[in-house]
């Protein structure tokens, strides 16, 4: 098809088809109209009169019908034919006799469908109908239609309905009509066979005003409500252009404001930057279809005549901002390079993002409420400097109440009260509000992308007073307006967060929960956090709190991009304490702790060997190393199954453990551990060489292990200071590390 006469026939046919159709019928429609030449805004603008609407399924449809496929244009006018729709020239009462054939309850008869007549007996409306109330509307230039008038449209009689004139925008009578049914009983119809081609405008169009487009009544009502400006109603948004297009050819010099509902901001920005007109959107986070009558409820029309202030204007070529920067590299040789700050040394980098994931009701808020009581003092917190600096708690998960009594029993613990904390510690409440900090949106060039919202805004106001703040925000999946599983928008998520501390030099600590596998101790070495793998990358950053079965606590220190990783940090939580280190921290000593529990694993692959009950070196056999000595009074009962295959691991690369093939009672070949010489040194074995030498002369060994590592020097004793400040420990003796 071609021409704009065919095409305004297709687009009458289109909306003559009732949209509530089965989806295989609705797909249909779309390769019809997409065959007959119209366009998406057409497509989507009828289905949006459906109840069953969904913008995204409408675009992804729209997107998946493929030219020539088999359906075409005929098949669209055979769909409306069916529904009653009467072209000119067509035959009488063919769409009649189609009709009759798909509904199996008979239509009343009407007197006329024709506009006019339709709309000269209808009644004024007043302003106690049902949908001018529940719209805080008008009821000007509006009509019902009278109680037991026999219109019936798609099957449903209207009496009693509120009726919108569709007008021409030069006026005259109707062309059509749209008929609203009182909320919550229906959806809005279309007289059948009738073009939606008009508008309707409240208010009064000035020579050069203000006018709003917007697709239905309720929008106009809001708008004008809120400003005092004229608002056209174009009956959806596949009409929008034209009736953009018309209002700007006949005033070239009116200022025309196109206010889309949400969802429909890239299209309202394209057609506003073809049009040279401006655009006005609803506040980012907001679901789709909520519109500006929406807001004006919800917020007042105050606060809408404020958001129509904000018009984005008429576009023209994008501008593109700098992808890059290039970066001086002349002075590298001399140049004073700064040095990586620190808020929690080693663990959380100035002007990054740090990731702490946790399982809920691990402990994560305690320990980062400790923090935050800890860096304004600059008080180590379990033995690690922190650097002085304000705090900002930004709490989207937890109330007011919660956060005051888990601070003040942090505080009383550490023997501290308010005043130490006066000035420096500032706790934001988000969880009464609208907590997202960023949520993807849709720029003035039309392009898809991440952004601040207007709470993420403020936050970064608030910050800039506070220079060298650490943020605490807790958490990912409640501050975040995107797709946590979508690898663009976390990226975007994280830099945002980074951005809002990295010229003031502060630093960033995001709270997050872990998948469910993690929680429930399936996996060792997960990356511990919940959604896409862009949370593991886009942090500098990550540390990960896990709860064993006897309560220990375990903080890994997983991944850092500017330094070594820190050392694991084992901890107990005494009842009405705070968590504590359940071992002391003094330099290089932190590793002592998983090399007590590799020594206590020695000892046992040693008994098991005495006993020649070898331990298997399998992880996914049913009596693997960790079912297998979990049973022993000497197992370390804070690891798991995932933290025994580790250290196993670790102990061969040291060379204290070395493998060894034997076969079976069933003489099948099969693999084990065995002690080497360095390790059971290491482990302080007496009784060694009588064990290893009845392991090498039994039946079943059929290989030799590979050569041992050199023996390590004896374990030595070192007396350590309590760390002070905040999560210290009753211990002072431990263990000195020995050196391979």
């Amino acid at each position: 098809m071609s021409g704009m006469a065919d095409l305004a026939r297709a687009r009458d046919a289109l909306q003559a088809i009732p949209p509530d159709l089965p989806r295989d019928e609705w797909v249909r429609a779309g390769m019809a109209a997409k065959a007959a030449g119209l366009s998406f805004e057409d497509f989507d603008s009828w289905s949006a009169q459906a109840d069953s609407y969904n913008a995204a399924a409408a675009r992804d449809t729209w997107r998946s019908i493929k030219d020539g496929k088999g359906i075409g244009p005929g098949t669209l006018f055979h769909l409306a034919a069916g529904a009653g729709w009467r072209p000119d020239g067509a035959r009488p009462g063919a769409g009649r006799k189609v009709q009759q054939q798909r509904e199996s309850a008979p239509v009343p008869t009407q007197r006329s469908t024709g506009a006019a007549e339709v709309w000269a007996r209808c009644l004024p409306a007043t302003s106690d109908h049902p949908y001018v109330v529940a719209k805080d509307g008008a009821p000007h230039g509006l009509r019902v239609v009278p109680a037991g008038d026999p219109l019936c449209i798609a099957r449903s009689s209207v009496a009693g309905w509120l009726v919108v004139p569709v007008l021409p925008l030069s006026g005259g009578e109707p062309v059509s009509l749209q008929f609203i049914p009182p909320p919550g009983s229906g959806k809005k119809l279309n007289l059948r066979g009738a073009p939606m081609a008009g508008v309707f405008v409240v208010g009064d169009l000035q020579p050069g005003g203000l006018a709003y487009v917007v697709e239905g009544i309720g929008q106009a009502w809001a708008c004008w409500k809120a400003t005092g400006a004229a608002a056209v109603v174009a009956f959806g948004w596949g009409n929008v252009k034209r009736v953009a297009a018309e209002l700007r050819e006949r005033d070239p010099a009116a200022r025309v404001v196109l206010v889309p509902d949400a969802g429909k901001e890239a299209d309202a920005v394209a057609v506003a930057a073809e049009l040279g007109v401006e655009v006005v959107t609803m506040p980012a986070g907001s679901p789709d279809n909520f519109d500006a009558n929406d807001y004006a409820r919800a917020e007042g029309f105050d606060a809408l005549e404020v958001l129509l202030a904000s018009t984005l204007p008429a576009a023209g070529p994008a501008t593109l901002p700098d992808p890059w920067r290039v970066v001086p590299l002349d002075d590298l040789d001399s140049a004073e390079l700064p040095q990586q700050q620190w808020a929690w040394h080693g663990y959380i980098p100035a002007g990054e993002v740090t990731m702490l994931g946790a399982h809920g009701g691990t402990g994560k808020s305690t320990i980062a409420l400790m923090l935050a009581a800890a860096v304004p003092r600059g008080a180590p917190l379990f033995g690690v400097a922190t650097t002085p600096a304000p705090v900002v708690f930004f709490s989207a998960e937890d109330g007011a109440d919660t956060v005051r009594r888990r601070l003040r029993h942090v505080l009383r613990a550490a023997g501290l009260s308010a005043a130490d904390l006066a000035g420096m510690v500032t706790v934001l409440d988000a969880t009464h509000g609208a907590p997202e900090l960023g949520s993807p949106m849709t720029d003035a060039a039309g392009r898809q992308t991440f952004g601040p919202t207007p709470t993420g805004e403020r936050l970064r106001e608030f910050l800039a007073d506070k220079p060298g703040a650490l943020l605490i925000v807790d958490n990912a999946s409640d501050t975040m307006g995107g797709n946590e599983n979508a690898r663009p928008e976390v990226r975007a998520f994280v830099r945002l967060l980074a951005s809002m501390v990295r010229d003031t030099g502060g630093a960033v600590l995001l709270l997050a929960h872990v998948d469910k596998g993690t929680s429930r101790g399936e996996r060792s070495g997960s990356e511990g956090y919940s959604g896409s793998t862009a949370w593991h990358n886009s942090a500098r950053s990550r540390l990960y709190l896990s709860r064993d079965k006897d309560g220990t606590l375990l903080l890994e220190h997983q991944k850092n991009n500017l330094g070594p990783l820190r050392e694991p940090l084992r901890l107990v939580w005494p009842a009405d304490g705070l968590p504590t280190l359940d071992q002391p921290l003094s330099g290089t000593v932190q590793r002592i702790a998983s090399d007590n529990d590799t020594r206590a694993l020695l000892r046992l692959v040693h008994e098991f060997t005495g006993r020649r009950e070898f331990v298997t070196t399998a992880t996914n056999s049913r009596t693997h190393a960790g079912v297998l000595m979990r049973g022993e009074a000497s197992f370390p009962r804070r690891l798991n199954n995932g933290q025994v295959f580790d250290l196993l691991r670790n102990a061969e690369r040291r060379g204290w453990l070395q493998k060894v093939e034997y076969r079976g009672s069933d003489r099948k070949p099969r693999e084990r551990w065995q002690v080497t010489p360095a390790g059971a040194q290491v482990a302080d074995i007496a009784d060694f060489a009588a064990t290893a030498a009845t392991a090498a002369t039994s039946d079943d060994p059929a290989a030799t292990a590979p050569g041992a590592a050199s023996p390590a020097e004896p374990a030595a004793t070192a007396a350590t200071s309590p760390p002070g400040g905040m999560g210290g420990t009753a211990r002072t003796q431990v263990t000195a590390e020995t050196t391979p």
